[in-house]
């Protein structure tokens, strides 16, 4: 946090010519004393950053210390706020703003209007309808885990029920779809491991310290899903299940339908829980017209739910 914090500091310097601690600390939002500090570790690193009292004084850097702005284009930078905005939500205030501050100050004057126009135009919302409250602070412990190279420990319950206590160097956070993912090394395991987020209870950053060691990122979860067999599924759906359909598997083959309300649709299905759950939950709005035995197997799965309802 200090690095980016001094980055930050180094970047609003070059754009705002002078500024005041109390200004730096309340946008950093640190104290005037960390920011002194933070000034003192600027100078020994060589930035040649001065500051003059009195009412008119300030903290400022030499003019001819510049870092070339136009290295990055508008749409470089329009991507970045976009982005940036999109995480809004999953990333720490404190940190968002830093970032924000740091973009911001490559932007050229000319270009404010037409980025602040272009950034206006997309908007990327990744949180869930439903508020997960205990998501946002296990986010912070385990980035401050990898942050400062401190052990995790944390209950864990898998997708079987069984539960353990896990002591873990974490790596990296992996955002899929709407679950995050720790990756990190299991020390009960020796071995490199995923954990998704809302499966631990009583997460707490330890003081123990770890020598990170070498980290290849692994795919997470299933492989992608086109390119695989699956087998094409004819369903007679409503025009809602239509465009969930369309808005996570992309355009279908559309067949006329003896229902005017309903569509028939081609559905390239995989044969595994994933696919029948999937279409076990869209109820009465789906139904499977072929082939045989993808039928059969859904009506099976559905007389094992009502016997459970059927049984006193």
């Amino acid at each position: 946090m200090k690095t980016e914090r001094l980055l930050a500091i180094t970047m609003i310097l070059l754009e705002k010519k002078q500024i005041s601690a109390s200004q730096l600390a309340e946008r950093l939002e640190v104290s005037v004393r960390t920011i002194y500090r933070d000034i003192h570790s600027l100078s020994e690193a060589g930035i040649p950053v001065t500051s003059s009292p009195g009412v008119n004084g300030g903290i400022q850097i030499m003019d001819n210390y510049k870092i070339d702005k136009h290295f990055f284009t508008s749409t470089d930078l329009t991507s970045l706020l976009i982005a940036l905005e999109g995480f809004s939500n999953n990333v720490s205030p404190i940190q968002l703003n830093q970032t924000f501050e740091k973009v911001k100050t490559l932007i050229p004057i000319a270009s404010l209007d037409e980025i602040k126009f272009k950034t206006n135009q997309i908007a990327i919302d990744l949180t869930p309808w439903t508020s997960n409250h205990t998501l946002q602070p296990s986010l912070e412990i385990a980035k401050s885990g990898m942050d400062q190279d401190r052990l995790l420990r944390f209950n864990y319950e898998d997708n079987h029920g069984r539960k353990t206590v896990r002591i873990v160097e974490p790596y990296r956070l992996v955002l899929k779809e709407i679950s995050w993912y720790l990756q990190a090394f299991c020390t009960e395991k020796t071995d490199f491991r995923i954990f998704k987020i809302s499966r631990m209870t009583n997460l707490e950053l330890l003081s123990a310290t770890f020598t990170p060691r070498e980290f290849h990122p692994a795919p997470l979860g299933k492989q992608p899903f086109y390119g695989k067999d699956f087998t094409t599924t004819m369903l007679k759906v409503t025009p809602k299940i239509k465009e969930q359909l369309v808005d996570k598997f992309g355009q279908l083959t559309l067949f006329p339908s003896d229902d005017p309300e309903k569509f028939i649709v081609a559905f390239p299905f995989m044969e595994d829980e994933f696919g029948y759950n999937l279409f076990l939950g869209f109820g009465n709005q789906c139904e499977c017209l072929a082939p045989p035995h993808v039928r059969a197997e859904l009506k099976r799965r559905i007389e094992n739910v009502l016997a459970l309802y059927q049984t006193p």
